[in-house]
């Protein structure tokens, strides 16, 4: 969007310059109109005859050609000035309306994107105080050392290399404020987690969760493996990063931390892979008991 705002502006500007160009053109039309005027009247012969200084009039009469030809030069500049002034003007018009659209397009994504962090607020502020005991009490025994293994593998299998990667930097991310817009690397906000972490593990994804449920290979949530973005409410106004045992890990939403959740803690729309062609990883032996696994909807 930068970029358009740039070439518009830079368009507006080579159509201003023109402008100038063609006064300055219409100007010195003008005055050789005027000269031709003032030097009108007797024929040439009648001049020569009557001039007091005759080889005066002859060198009057050669610059009097020369701006003749001037004068056909001028005017013919004028003519491509005046085409290319039309040209520019029409390339800034183009400009700024492309500059324009791409920023409605933008104030679109950036709204929905408010929307559904609303809607997580609403729905984690519907929790019971029981349910909330309950869900941090189960974050708190994959913080033990789980978190890792339970990414060792999905319903799917283990992850891909980048997926890997890719977990690995959003487990590093926990405990950092939920920031709406944030993408690191001191704050962020759900999609800036997960665009970050596939960024990180040198897989660039869309920047919010509707483009990336739009724009990522959509798989069935049986097939989840470590990695996986899980994608929330039926806008797609929410994503965590799906790590393997029934856990994500997300940016829930304003006044809360980047944390752990059961991949069931929200409406599930459904879930999208970065790297659909990448094979998973062998999956290593289970090191000892993980954390009670939530049930993940087929």
């Amino acid at each position: 969007m930068a970029q358009r705002r740039k070439e518009s502006a830079d368009a507006a500007r080579q159509a201003d310059q023109q402008r100038g160009r063609l006064t300055e053109a219409e100007t010195e039309a003008a005055r050789l109109v005027a000269e031709q005027y003032r030097n009108g009247g007797l024929g040439s012969l009648a001049r020569l005859f009557l001039a007091d200084r005759p080889e005066d009039f002859l060198d009057r009469q050669q610059r009097a050609a020369s701006d003749s030809r001037s004068a056909a030069a001028v005017l013919r500049d004028l003519r491509e000035a005046r085409n290319r002034m039309v040209l520019l003007s029409e390339r800034a018009g183009q400009a700024e309306q492309s500059a324009s659209a791409a920023a409605d397009r933008a104030q679109r994504a950036l709204e929905q994107a408010r929307q559904g962090a609303a809607r997580t607020e609403q729905v984690l502020a519907a929790a019971t105080a029981e349910q909330l005991g309950r869900l941090d009490r189960w974050e708190s025994a994959l913080a033990d050392g789980a978190a890792r293994q339970l990414s060792a593998a999905g319903p799917g299998g283990g992850a891909s290399a980048a997926g890997r990667r890719a977990v690995d930097f959003a487990l590093a991310q926990r405990g950092k404020p939920y920031l709406w817009g944030g993408t690191g690397p001191d704050a962020f906000d759900c999609s800036g987690l997960t665009s970050q972490a596939w960024r990180a593990a040198g897989v660039p994804i869309p920047r919010t969760s509707q483009q990336q449920w739009a724009g990522l290979r959509h798989v069935a949530l049986r097939d989840l493996r470590p990695g996986d973005l899980v994608i929330y409410h039926g806008d797609a106004g929410h994503v965590a990063l799906y790590l393997g045992g029934g856990a994500v890990v997300h940016a829930p939403h304003t006044g809360t931390v980047v944390k752990l959740a059961p991949v069931t803690m929200l409406p599930i729309l459904g879930a999208v892979r970065p790297d659909p062609d990448a094979p998973p990883e062998p999956v290593p032996p289970a090191a000892g008991p993980a954390a009670a696994e939530p049930v993940i909807p087929q």
